[in-house]
């Protein structure tokens, strides 16, 4: 099993759990403490964790709901 531990926007946080739910990626998600960045941003502590042979499929889908939530594509 693989973790990957990050802070990530409140708002990508949400468009993230929406494409987890509606793909059923496999990747378990948990959510830690939140607080406002230096921009006041509010961030979350996230930690995913999937197997890693699912490494390339939960990475594509995190990096594609990025690029759609930050508007690049």
């Amino acid at each position: 099993m693989k973790s990957d531990k990050v802070e990530m926007n409140k708002g990508l946080l949400e468009a993230w759990l929406g494409a987890v739910h509606e793909n059923d990626l496999p990747v378990n998600i948990q959510t830690g403490k939140e607080f406002d960045d230096c921009n006041g941003d509010r961030m979350v502590e996230v930690l995913m964790e999937y197997d890693e042979s699912d490494k390339m499929l939960v990475m594509g889908a995190l990096n594609a709901t990025i690029n759609e939530w930050t508007g690049l594509v």
